[in-house]
């Protein structure tokens, strides 16, 4: 150190420290050791059971199902839905409540006839007629029927020259009367004061037309003819001849035109006829004119066509009733027509 020329440094050396020690003492309470022991937790075991699933091989062969029987099932199931909500509107023909039958009123009648009671006719303020007759005739008629008015009490008691057919209460007191011999009998305080001749066989049914004093009248011998009331004579106004050219083809088996179809039943709506013949067919037919149009065909005669409110009744000589809800918009006939217990079909007809 003491050759070096340079400036010198003097580091003194760091001089040690004396380390105090503190003796200290801690006073605490004994420790204690407790024993506690708790009841093991029980093991809960739950058991389920399920059916087992059973697979059965299908010994089915397979196959194709052609196109058209897929679309007639189809179909078939359609038509089905439909159906159903139409036969929902008539369950309430199946309440035992909506309608009701009562006795209003019995009348005692002579034992003396000999025809049966063939038809009872209503008309106004109470009056009634009873026709005593046979309905079927295989040969011409050789009968005299009888006609029993009832007004309160029995008024009248007509003898006629054959069996009648129909009978219709008219204005101002008249009454008119047709034959199986084709004449109808205007009657007039229960006596005859014109017989007409009308047509050439049995008027099976005609009907006044209001307010004018006329007869629409159909016959077994095909005519539909209106007749004007003048005094106390009908006179023929308008007519027409039904044929088997009146059908379709697919139904008239012959192109004669003087083949004529008996007709057998007649309505009034409005200002159509509904027409009921012998071999199944109804036409509609409009007035004046008489235009014919087919309406309905049956498989069976028709004995009867009566309209009420929107619902047209057909009966049938094998005794199936079908009932025909119309409705009429413009020009065209929407007609459901329901065959007892045989479903319902729809259909459109265009006058």
């Amino acid at each position: 150190m003491d050759d070096c020329d340079g400036p010198n440094t003097f580091i003194a050396t760091k001089q040690k420290i004396a380390v105090e020690k503190v003796d200290s003492e801690m006073l605490t309470d004994p420790r204690e050791y407790r024993h506690q022991g708790i009841d093991a937790m029980q093991r809960i075991n739950i058991g389920t059971q399920t059916e087992q699933i059973s697979t059965s091989v299908s010994t089915i062969l397979k196959g194709k199902i052609s196109n058209e029987i897929l679309n007639l099932l189809l179909t078939t199931v359609k038509n089905n839905n439909e159906e159903r909500n139409v036969l929902a509107r008539l369950d309430i023909f199946h309440r035992t409540d909506s309608v009701t039958l009562s006795m209003m009123k019995q009348y005692q009648l002579s034992q003396k006839e000999e025809l049966p009671l063939q038809n009872v006719v209503c008309g106004s303020n109470g009056r009634m007629a009873f026709l005593f007759a046979d309905r079927y005739h295989e040969t011409w008629c050789s009968h005299n029927g009888v006609i029993l008015f009832w007004h309160r009490r029995p008024t009248d008691r007509l003898v006629l020259s054959s069996c009648p057919t129909i009978l219709r209460y008219g204005p101002q007191g008249l009454i008119a009367i047709g034959l199986i011999t084709g004449q109808i009998l205007i009657i007039l305080n229960g006596e005859i004061i014109s017989t007409n001749e009308v047509h050439t066989l049995s008027v099976t049914s005609f009907e006044w037309l209001f307010p004018s004093q006329q007869i629409v009248s159909v016959s077994l011998d095909g005519q539909i003819i209106i007749s004007n009331l003048k005094s106390t004579i009908l006179e023929a106004k308008h007519s027409k001849l039904i044929t088997t050219l009146n059908l379709p083809r697919n139904i008239r088996k012959s192109n004669a035109s003087g083949k004529y179809i008996g007709l057998t039943s007649l309505c009034v709506v409005k200002d159509r006829l509904f027409i009921g013949s012998e071999i199944g067919a109804i036409w509609i037919a409009t007035l004046p004119d008489l235009s014919i149009s087919l309406f309905h065909f049956e498989i069976d005669c028709i004995e009867d066509v009566t309209h009420i409110s929107n619902y047209s009744v057909i009966v049938t000589s094998s005794g199936k009733i079908s009932l025909l809800q119309i409705f009429v918009f413009l020009k065209c006939f929407c007609l459901h027509l329901l065959l007892l217990g045989q479903g319902i079909r729809t259909c459109c007809i265009l006058i």
